[in-house]
């Protein structure tokens, strides 16, 4: 991140903190008076420490050996992070209103042109072993070779990533058909109607949507080989697809994304975070 980056979300998100503890410090159970005890340390000061601790995944006691603060500080600052992100919420391709709600995202998907579409997918990130036989069952991605927590990603025809939404049931073995259907998302694309390219991971989605599901065509049984047409539309189907594969590549330059090392019901919180920094980097 380079200084008009870091100096450009630092505008965004000092409102925001200002807000935030504004709300706070008028809240009715608040036992210590406003102003007393030390100063906060300076908004820059703490969004510098999170930035750093989530680019890099590094523990929580790594980050505060680094700077040179308590632990518990860190994960303060961390978390008081994530929540501005998410208030903040993802700022679109071509810039307009950012994109908070589901809600907001549905309008936005309504309101696309005529032939436009998005791009899911779904990805998993490591995490560690759970100590019980019972929770590692759950736990354990097949299709990784490790204990992950897996996640939906939308994306935009030019690779940006618009949405993230965690499995819901916080496990790593699930499907990624099944994981869209427990969530939320599979509604926002049922109203909005939209055009949606896929993998065969998402193979009879078209049954749940509105709009248009794009599959690649699966070699049946009695068929040796795809014809020449079918091929020509897996490949122009591999091509606009790969889109989505680059924003979570993107997402991913995130050492909080490669590997996660907190419960699995602070992960949905986290991607969205990274989703809403990816957004703001690009051009």
């Amino acid at each position: 991140m380079t200084l008009v980056e870091l100096g450009d979300l630092l505008v965004r998100l000092a409102p925001l903190a200002d807000a935030d503890r504004a709300a706070r410090e008028d809240r009715p159970d608040r036992k210590r008076a406003p102003g007393a005890g030390r100063p906060p340390v300076p908004f820059v000061v703490r969004l510098l420490v999170s930035l750093t601790h989530l680019r890099l995944g590094n523990s929580v006691r790594a980050t505060a050996s680094m700077f040179g603060v308590h632990e518990r500080s860190v994960r303060r600052w961390r978390d008081e992070l994530e929540r501005l992100l998410v208030a903040h919420g993802v700022v679109p391709p071509g810039g307009g209103a950012p994109l908070r709600t589901l809600q907001e995202l549905t309008g936005y998907l309504k309101g696309r042109d005529e032939g436009d579409y998005v791009i899911i997918d779904g990805t998993d990130v490591a995490r560690r072993r759970p100590g019980s036989w019972d929770a590692q069952r759950p736990a354990w991605s097949a299709k990784a070779h490790r204990s992950a927590v897996k996640g939906t990603v939308v994306a935009s025809p030019d690779g940006q990533a618009l949405w993230f939404e965690a499995n819901p049931t916080g496990e790593g073995r699930t499907q990624d058909i099944r994981m869209l259907r427990s969530g939320a998302l599979l509604g926002v694309l049922a109203l909005a109607g939209i055009t949606v390219l896929a993998d065969l991971g998402y193979e009879g989605l078209g049954k749940w949507t509105t709009g248009d599901v794009y599959v690649p065509v699966r070699r049946r049984r009695h068929r040796r080989h795809l014809d020449r047409d079918d091929k020509l539309y897996n490949h122009a189907l591999a091509q606009a697809r790969i889109r989505v594969e680059h924003s979570i590549a993107e997402l991913k330059r995130w050492g909080a994304m490669r590997y996660h090392r907190r419960a699995t019901e602070t992960f949905d919180r986290t991607a969205k975070a990274i989703t809403v920094l990816a957004s703001i980097q690009r051009p």
